[in-house]
């Protein structure tokens, strides 16, 4: 068995299972066998289903997360393996067992933030006298540390999107990171900050120093999730 990560929701139901018409939650120290899945696509075109899906670092399992628990598992030699240098790998795999599960739901918004605030002189360079970015990059700090209320942090969601209407170029990437942070699921506010900065600075089809850094920056957050 290969130890790998990945993310679920926090009812603890993984979306391969739902595929095939499995509705039970993950309880740590669950091994399941996965039977592959037909599923019809349209026009008589069908996907196949083949296997528990998984990373090799939990950062990898980030970019794919549906969900705000990350979990530890043990899977079986992977069927096959996909990816790209931008979007982290995926493993398909016969055989997952849970060996552990924590929800980091704050941990994600609070690393979002991090995130957007590398990229904020950007925007406030181009609109000095525009805060509503800093204002919701505060929000949504707040929010992780339950200081401010669901409808607080949409009111800085819309903040934040109105700065990105009147942007361009690279601060309106920079006003999207920001953006990203007050979205209401933080698997997706970290996912989005993250991508929205990184293509502010590196480009949006290059991997450049700022992946670099959120990458070691992540590595450094969640490193002790799993450290025994």
């Amino acid at each position: 068995m290969i130890r790998a990560y990945h993310f679920l929701p926090d009812d603890m139901r993984a979306d391969e299972d739902i595929v095939a018409g499995i509705d039970e939650p993950w309880r740590i120290g669950d091994t399941r066998k996965y039977k592959p899945v037909k599923i019809a696509a349209g026009e008589g075109e069908f996907i196949t289903e083949s296997g528990y899906h998984s990373s090799k670092t939990l950062w990898d399992a980030l970019m794919q997360a549906n969900g705000p628990v990350a979990c530890l598992v043990e899977i079986s030699e992977p069927l096959l393996s996909d990816g790209s240098a931008e979007f982290a790998s995926s493993r398909i795999s016969e055989v997952r067992k849970s060996i552990a599960a924590v929800d980091v739901r704050s941990e994600l918004r609070r690393f979002a933030c991090d995130c957007a605030e590398r990229v904020l002189s950007i925007y406030e360079g181009r609109y000095p006298n525009d805060d509503r970015l800093r204002r919701a990059i505060d929000v949504a700090r707040r929010f992780a540390r339950d200081d401010a209320s669901a409808n607080e942090l949409q009111a800085a969601l819309v903040l934040a999107r109105d700065a990105a209407e009147v942007a361009g170029g690279q601060a309106r990437l920079a006003a999207f990171s920001a953006f990203g942070t007050t979205l209401r699921e933080s698997q997706d506010a970290a996912i989005s900050a993250a991508r929205s900065a990184m293509w502010a600075i590196d480009g949006r089809t290059t991997l450049g120093p700022e992946r670099t850094w959120q990458r070691a920056h992540f590595d450094q957050l969640f490193a002790h999730l799993f450290a025994s």
